[in-house]
């Protein structure tokens, strides 16, 4: 099994999106397939004809498996130094006044990806062809007792205990992990040392050094009408009209169905490598454009269900999924009482990573899920709190000493 996980996640290292030109139309990205035989069979296709040449036959004794190879996936790693080429996780800084709900902080990218510049100074792309993997019947859920370790800047993570820099010592039974960081070995690893392993992606947001990001058609997240440059980011006229904040990344439209379409293309294709990477579970972030500044128009039903379809996504292909923050949608903000969506968020969605809900005072948002017997783990930052709060069962906290989401700097867990 450990053989052909590996097998799955070198053909998966290289991108399955086809190159175009930024003029051109949208490509679709077909669903990724791959065999579990000894031999896999990839199809070279060429950006520039755009077509299908030859398949090939390689056999699993050439296929490698590279620690600095990316899958489609390839969440990234942003620093905390604004004017420094992004190459850490960090939070989101925004002001309270700005937010009508609970935006997410965490971002991980990783730009410097070499099977990623190899295709795109060749202009080919493989695509994996053959029989379907076979997703569990039963995707992964946890349960009230399930504790957890976020960590999307220091993969690998220490396991099956980490030792902090502040002295603890901290034996947890999940891990959510940057997946583009995150090779098959170590995901195997965890797994062996008795660990569930969820994995990090951006659901909400375009970002240019995504090795699937040109698939993305740039109406998608500039807008109509609004130009871009080589690498598709918005230039000139209303560029930053979906651009969320200093993060240089841009606001997917997931109203229009031409865009939405485009978008749920691109994000099967991340489930579908995300459980050929080994995860358990997918952490899809960006889920609260409705929070934010974008000039699509999109609202919380368009929210609602854009998350409804990850979830029905996710768990059609044998994962467990997330809902983070968006705690508006679960609780109304002015009446305190549950939306008409509570009952449909809280039966499709498997636990909760919250971001900053004590420093905002709206960590109860979430209380459905918990009464659903559903966990949910709260993060905090800049040791924003000292000493354990009194938790609900099935309430996990974690606090960090600075603004990165690295497992080393957590400085409190509770329980």
């Amino acid at each position: 099994m450990v053989t052909s996980t590996y097998l799955l996640a070198s053909l998966l290292a290289t991108p399955v999106i086809l190159a175009k030109e930024q003029s051109s139309s949208a490509l679709s990205c077909s669903p990724v397939t791959v065999t579990q035989t000894v031999t896999s069979t990839v199809t070279v296709i060429s950006s520039s004809t755009q077509s299908s040449v030859a398949a090939t036959s390689v056999p699993s004794s050439k296929i490698v498996t590279s620690s600095k190879s990316s899958s489609i996936l390839s969440s990234s790693s942003k620093s905390e130094d604004k004017s420094a080429k992004p190459t850490s996780s960090a939070s989101k800084s925004e002001d309270k006044a700005s937010r009508s709900g609970t935006t997410s902080l965490v971002k991980s990218s990783t730009i410097d990806d070499k099977s990623a510049s190899k295709t795109s100074t060749t202009g080919n792309v493989l695509v994996a062809t053959g029989s379907a993997v076979s997703p569990s019947s039963t995707p992964f859920t946890p349960n009230l007792s399930t504790s957890f370790i976020y960590d999307l800047d220091n993969q690998p993570i220490d396991v099956p205990v980490i030792k902090t820099k502040s002295g603890l010592s901290l034996n947890k039974t999940m891990y959510v992990v940057d997946m583009a960081q995150s090779t098959p070995e170590q995901i195997a690893n965890y797994h062996s040392k008795g660990k569930k392993v969820g994995c990090y992606f951006s659901a909400g947001t375009w970002e240019p050094f995504r090795t699937d990001a040109k698939s993305f058609l740039p109406e998608c997240y500039c807008g109509p009408n609004v130009t871009t440059d080589s690498t598709g980011k918005c230039t000139g006229k209303g560029a930053s009209d979906n651009l969320l904040g200093e993060w240089g990344e841009w606001w997917l439209d997931i109203k229009s169905e031409k865009c939405l379409s485009n978008t749920k293309e691109i994000m099967t294709a991340r489930i579908k490598a995300a459980f050929a990477k080994g995860c358990d579970a997918v952490d899809p972030d960006n889920v609260d454009a409705w929070t934010n500044t974008q000039n699509f128009g999109i609202t919380k039903q368009d929210e609602v269900n854009y998350l409804l379809w990850l979830s029905s996504t996710a768990r059609a292909n044998g994962l467990g999924i997330d809902l983070k923050n968006s705690g508006d949608l679960i609780t109304d903000p002015d009446t305190g009482k549950a939306t008409s969506w509570t009952s449909s968020l809280v039966n499709a969605f498997d636990f909760n990573v919250i971001e900053s809900c004590h420093e905002y005072n709206e960590c109860d948002k979430y209380d459905p899920f918990l009464k659903a017997g559903k966990p949910q783990v709260r993060i905090e930052y800049s040791n924003s709190i000292r000493k354990c709060p009194s938790l609900k069962s099935g309430q996990q906290l974690l606090v960090y000493s600075g603004t990165t989401v690295d497992s080393n700097k957590i400085t409190l867990s509770c329980p």
